[in-house]
């Protein structure tokens, strides 16, 4: 069996790119399924029916990477002629697999486009895959599927990044000691991370043994303006920015942590919670999307996001954390997020 994958621009990989596809693509080659990194030029009628015979599954991940345009008008051509692509595709006898990772894309302007794109996707789809049972619920009211779902959760990312760090050393590269309790936050910088909320809520901490190590990765401007102010904000803030971190860099800042704070305004599907998890460093996330479902007591803390100055308290809260405590529940969850099982549940789903 044969599967195109439209993943991202840059493909399936594990370096630069998320790795989640290549590391599924590994585990699905255990069972037979060699994975083929799609592009928006395979979802042509010519193409779709030169390659009949060689691929079975189009899966796709992020749907909005193939008919985002530069314009209103491109985006909306490029819609249309993905969703007719995918159509045919199901004429032609082609299985169409979709893992809904998030309900619509962060930061988006095109809001109805994106939901009919959603609606059409489900409707022509043999399969959809969730990662959680509130995903599996929100599928259904959304977007009317309750047939033909799979839940697979996110897998763990322990295969991908480079951990020989040794968490003294990482401490000791940002002039952490055992005095200090530190507070993580790595990632993109957009409005759904809820990063200016964290800032706000870690100013108002009182001790000078606390830290917040701001990993910051810009893509935005709005994350350039909060990086800003994060930069003259209080010298508890131990600030990196960049464009882009290499693999190897990650064991530095997740080694160093105490805990890693994912605030989120808006989410269903967390990698960057996952990924602290694969350094076995617990995470600190609001009850929201499926992080009820990946996060309890035993890999860290979760808190609910509504009412006054609740980040705040649970940044408080969070200080009793002993990560070398948790380190068995985190384990225990790396176990159930094996990438085996996801690569049997995406079996089925393929076979449906």
């Amino acid at each position: 069996m044969q599967a195109l994958i439209f993943w991202e621009p840059n493909g399936i990989s594990l370096d630069r790119n998320n790795p989640y596809a290549a590391l599924l693509a590994r585990a699905m080659e255990v069972h037979g399924v060699r994975s083929v990194a799609g592009f928006r030029e395979n979802l042509t009628p010519e193409w779709l029916r030169a390659n009949r015979n060689k691929f079975d599954i189009l899966h796709l991940h992020w749907p909005s990477g193939l008919y985002t345009g530069a314009t209103a008008e491109e985006t909306i051509q490029r819609c249309a002629a993905m969703v007719d692509a995918l159509f045919f595709a199901r004429t032609l006898g082609y299985k169409i697999v979709w893992t809904m990772h998030n309900l619509y894309p962060h930061d988006s302007t095109t809001h109805e486009l994106d939901h009919l794109v959603r609606l059409s996707i489900t409707a022509c789809a043999s399969a959809v895959i969730v990662h959680c049972e509130h995903a599996r619920g929100l599928l259904a009211r959304t977007f009317h599927r309750s047939h033909g779902v799979f839940l697979a959760p996110h897998g763990h990312f322990c295969d991908a990044y480079p951990n020989v760090v040794s968490p003294a050393k990482a401490r000791a590269r940002f002039g952490f000691d055992d005095r200090h309790f530190v507070y993580l936050f790595f990632g993109n910088v957009r409005s759904n991370k809820g990063v200016d909320q964290l800032l706000e809520s870690f100013l108002g901490l009182q001790g000078e043994h606390l830290r917040l190590l701001f990993a910051a990765r810009i893509c935005s401007d709005y994350g350039a303006k909060l990086v800003e102010r994060a930069r003259h904000a209080d010298p508890r803030i131990i600030l990196t920015e960049s464009k882009f971190y290499p693999n190897e860099e990650f064991q530095w800042f997740f080694n160093a942590a105490d805990v890693a704070v994912f605030p989120f305004t808006d989410i269903l599907t967390s990698g960057s919670a996952i990924t602290a998890l694969s350094f076995h460093c617990p995470v600190l996330v609001p009850a929201i999307g499926c992080l009820p479902e990946l996060v309890d007591s035993s890999v860290g803390a979760i808190y609910e996001p509504t009412g006054r100055d609740a980040l705040g308290q649970a940044l408080t809260n969070a200080r009793s954390i002993r990560r070398a405590a948790l380190r068995p529940g985190i384990e225990q969850k790396l176990r159930e997020l094996s990438w085996d099982g996801i690569a049997r549940t995406t079996l089925e789903a393929y076979r449906a």
